[in-house]
């Protein structure tokens, strides 16, 4: 039986795993900067964590979660996402706070797999528990816009709204629904649905005819409540005083339904039609929702498979400086295990195959590898106690000195 991958999975190989590694280290590096620390939880929660947080009318709970039950009858579902999770862990740990957290790792949605969109997908997020000012807002954006830039990304454009509180929202949702009364007739029979569960859930609709209508629906952000519109206010000022670019798009809401005040989103040209990188937005209600204290709350979430599409890594991340050690006869190798050791411990990727094969063989197996360089030992090599050092890209050879070599290799 021939055996392949789940649909919607995929193997990350070489040189994209090596991508894949200089992003995350990238961005462990910015986060970091700014005062966040790692958080890991696990790969499923109970199923009432999500119904509760990311919304019973959403996408992700109606048609995207994994959902089973264990031995126990227990309902349980693989994380669609990581803030709810994040929250949990925090109350359930009674973590102090204020508190900054970043997490990496894979979530799970039954969706229509497509370019940069996969079934088993990972993500990179960071969470900012218990700080309410806008100034937080505007930095939460920044850290993104400069994690974008450091991996090469600089098309990226951050779209910006406020999708307002409990205060303000329920007469912007009362517009909305006058505002679709006599149109139901010309929108898909998801979003009327959404429009009886949760109006606001149509803006999430990508369906074109939908997408007319709402081209000339109400703005939320007309209908804030002055606590809102006060709040977007600074946020706007913050970044304009950062020298951050954005857009504001009074149709993007988000697709989660514990967002209050600011939402933005990351999109690049580069993508398609699925060109979002991410996004985010407040969420002030959801720590104490899910039974925890009142406590504001703000994060993002980045899809690393897209960004992984558009980086633009330096040569050496996906050709690492490899060197290859190569003996002629088994009387060699002990010197080229010795070689080795002493590569290593002074930080060089080395490669040594302890079967051995003819030169050529040995050769092909250092250019597959993609090897900067091969240390070429020989008879006279041991004899003389040097290295022929053969350039894999030029083909050029010299002979170094066995005590000169580790420091040529280093400064390469």
């Amino acid at each position: 039986m021939k055996y392949t991958r789940p649909k919607g999975t995929r193997d990350i190989l070489p040189p994209e795993s090596l991508k894949k590694y200089w992003v995350e280290k990238i961005f462990r590096q910015i986060v970091t900067r700014y005062g966040f620390f790692e958080i890991t939880t696990p790969l499923f929660e109970p199923t009432e964590l999500f119904l509760r947080s990311t919304g019973e009318s959403t996408d992700i709970v109606t048609k995207q979660m994994y959902t089973f039950t264990d031995q126990a009858e227990r309902s349980l579902t693989l994380r669609p996402e990581g803030t709810p999770g994040v929250v949990r862990a925090i109350i359930e740990n009674r973590v102090k706070i204020p508190i900054r957290l970043f997490y990496i790792g894979p979530m799970y949605r039954y969706e229509r797999p497509q370019k940069g969109r996969y079934r088993e997908f990972y993500q990179l997020g960071i969470e900012v528990i218990g700080e309410a000012s806008p100034q937080i807002d505007a930095e939460v954006i920044e850290i993104g816009n400069e994690f974008f830039r450091a991996i090469g990304i600089k098309d990226s454009i951050i779209q910006l709204n406020s999708v307002g509180c409990p205060k303000c929202r329920p007469q912007f949702r009362q517009e909305l629904v006058n505002f679709l009364a006599d149109k139901k007739d010309k929108i898909c029979a998801d979003c009327q649905i959404r429009l009886t569960k949760n109006p606001l859930r149509v803006f999430d609709c990508k369906n074109e005819n939908c997408q007319k209508v709402y081209e000339t629906a109400p703005k939320v952000r007309t209908s804030l409540c002055p606590e809102c519109a006060n709040h977007f206010t600074a946020v706007t000022n913050e970044l304009d005083q950062r020298g951050i670019r954005y857009i504001i798009n009074d149709r993007m809401v988000r697709g989660l339904d514990y967002y209050t005040k600011t939402a933005f989103e990351y999109i690049s040209t580069k993508l398609g039609a699925q060109d979002s990188l991410g996004g985010g937005g407040r969420y002030d209600n959801l720590v104490e929702e899910l039974d925890g204290p009142k406590t504001p709350a703000i994060g993002f979430a980045l899809g690393e498979e897209r960004i992984l599409i558009v980086a633009e890594p330096p040569k050496d991340v996906i050709q690492p400086k490899l060197v290859s050690i190569i003996y002629l006869t088994e009387k060699e190798l002990p010197y080229a295990k010795e070689l080795a050791k002493e590569l290593r411990a002074a930080g060089v990727s080395v490669y040594l195959n302890y079967e051995l094969k003819k030169l050529k063989t040995q050769m092909s197996y250092a250019d597959a590898l993609k090897a900067r360089y091969a240390c070429i030992i020989g008879e006279d090599e041991v004899l003389k106690n040097v290295v022929t050092l053969r350039n894999m890209e030029t083909g050029e050879q010299e002979s170094i000195p066995r005590e000169k070599i580790v420091l040529k290799l280093k400064a390469i």
